[in-house]
């Protein structure tokens, strides 16, 4: 009886190693078929995603990076070489899964800062002015809206005009809340299960400086009584406005019947 049972779990482990060995020449043969004769070459590969500004010690340690082959063709000429290349680095944006790690993915820690200097365009400056809600479109604007400015003032004699100052203005911050960037995890309070951004009533725009100086002196009130803020969608376009300026006088010239363009 004993000697039966033997022959069964030795037949049935030798069926197990049969197919072991059947699923691995059919793996070999499906990566042949997909590779041909293409020599294959060592990469370092992203296996599970990599927020921006995860270490590479925790990439290595939690198996966010593994050993991979590739085709020689298809390496990229950057690719690291050693795993240890990002030891002591931080990843300057997200990685996705998948992705081959190149020089220039993870950095020094020092260079992947970023001041808030660093979100000011080129040939801009950054001002704040203070907005409370009915001039600031009720507290629903949020870093990375575009606006137009709309400045109030006395005209010739006790005239009030309305003069569009400017227009698709960049808002880069609310309060101490920036603009988020390419590869920034999206922390936000939620209120009732929507987005809610503290409501300051500072916001900071980015401008030429000609116009900040414009906005300075209206923002004091040393130019016009205040500014009022239109919201427009990402992708408006500005336009010539006629008139450029809106008083007493001329409000009701060549008015359309509704706001809204045919």
């Amino acid at each position: 009886m004993n000697s039966r049972r033997t022959v069964i779990i030795g037949a049935a482990l030798m069926l197990a190693l049969l197919a072991f060995l059947g699923n691995v020449m059919y793996l070999k043969n499906v990566r042949d078929d997909a590779y041909g004769k293409a020599t294959l070459v060592k990469v370092f590969v992203v296996k599970k995603a990599i927020p921006k500004g995860v270490d590479g010690d925790q990439s290595i340690t939690q198996d966010y990076v593994r050993a991979g082959e590739i085709p020689q063709e298809f390496r990229p000429g950057t690719a690291i070489s050693n795993i240890n290349d990002i030891k002591g680095k931080v990843a300057i944006n997200a990685l996705a899964p998948g992705q081959v790690v190149v020089d220039g993915q993870f950095v020094d820690p020092n260079v992947a800062q970023v001041t808030f200097a660093q979100r000011v365009p080129a040939g801009q400056v950054a001002i704040t002015a203070s907005v409370d809600q009915v001039h600031g479109v009720a507290g629903l604007l949020v870093p990375g809206d575009k606006v137009d400015i709309i400045v109030n003032g006395k005209g010739n004699g006790d005239a009030v005009l309305s003069h569009v100052l400017y227009q698709n203005v960049n808002i880069l911050a609310i309060g101490a809340k920036a603009a988020p960037q390419a590869g920034d995890a999206v922390a936000s309070s939620t209120k009732s299960g929507q987005q809610v951004v503290a409501d300051s009533g500072l916001i900071t725009f980015a401008v030429p400086i000609e116009a900040a100086q414009r906005i300075s002196l209206v923002s004091d009130g040393s130019a016009g009584n205040g500014l009022y803020l239109t919201l427009v969608p990402p992708d408006n376009t500005p336009v010539a406005l006629s008139p450029a300026q809106v008083d007493s006088t001329n409000m009701f010239d060549n008015l359309a019947p509704t706001p809204y363009k045919n």
